[in-house]
């Protein structure tokens, strides 16, 4: 009897254990971002010959960042802005108080510290893609830290491996045999966009805007001072890798630049289960 007592405790245990509600307010939520794909042409400045030069790639988009509000607000500033708390003092804005937020894409550390806040994740399917890219899109070719210019995927990769300490390409974020946005009609798509762990709350605005590089191919939303991003030291190679600054949903309008995508018309979440489907389709224009 004992014996077999101290088998059903446990499973009673189990059974209990499975069956507990925690009743938070957190949901995960699940949709689509669209962007006119219009956005895909921006211009930049070529470094030897000072002309500006208009170009359509979608590998030089910025991150997509989406944060979850109380409302958006016009008035606030020239574009619809999320609403915004108590101006503490003449040099702050107030703060916006997001619920939850996320991005589709994030700048990541490409091995080479001349792409330092310059390679976003979802935008290239392999190491010749960004050398592609820059060398002959933006005419500003991949440097190493000799000022060489890197011309061969391989030799990109064996760098990559040999400063992050990594075995397959599997364990690098900035390439990917697919990338985020889709070209479907008029529109860039991204589907299967994920806002984790967002404090539910009725008739919340899903708002957002996407990071246009200016003329120098600089992105506001990306700072390599201050320390900021992960340290990488290899050999004569040191320095942070820089990253997005860390109040971007908080101040938004601190960052967001001519040239910038904006989201017109937020969606509305009445119910945590739906599919949100948030369009970026205002670009902002000093």
């Amino acid at each position: 009897m004992m014996k077999l007592s101290g088998v059903l405790i446990p499973a009673v245990l189990v059974a209990a254990g499975c069956a507990w509600e925690e009743n938070l307010p957190d949901v995960d939520l699940t949709g689509t971002v669209r962007i006119p794909i219009e956005a895909m042409t921006y211009e930049i400045t070529d470094k030897t010959t000072g002309s500006v030069n208009e170009i359509t790639d979608l590998r030089g988009l910025g991150p997509v960042y989406m944060g979850v509000y109380p409302s958006i607000q016009d008035g606030l500033y020239s574009y619809p802005h999320p609403e915004m708390g108590p101006v503490l003092s003449e040099s702050e804005e107030g703060n916006a108080y997001p619920y939850g937020g996320s991005s589709v894409g994030r700048y990541d550390f490409a091995c080479y510290h001349m792409l330092n806040c310059k390679v976003v994740t979802g935008r290239y399917t392999s190491y010749d893609d960004v050398l592609d890219f820059f060398a002959n899109t933006l005419g500003d070719p991949v440097l190493d830290s000799e000022g060489i210019e890197v011309t061969s995927g391989a030799a990109f990769q064996e760098h990559c491996f040999e400063v992050l300490y990594m075995t397959g390409d599997y364990e690098l974020s900035f390439i990917d045999a697919a990338t985020d946005f889709v070209v479907e009609g008029d529109y860039l798509v991204a589907n299967d966009v994920e806002i984790p762990r967002v404090n539910f709350t009725e008739n919340m605005a899903i708002w957002g805007w996407l990071d246009v590089p200016d003329r120098d191919f600089e992105f506001s939303t990306c700072s390599s001072a201050n320390n900021n991003g992960e340290y990488h030291s290899y050999y004569d190679e040191i320095g942070y890798a820089g990253t997005n600054s860390s109040d971007l949903l908080n101040f938004p309008g601190n960052y967001i630049q001519a040239g910038d995508w904006i989201v017109e018309t937020p969606y509305l979440m009445t119910d945590a289960a739906q599919s949100f489907d948030l369009e970026i389709g205002y670009q902002y224009v000093e």
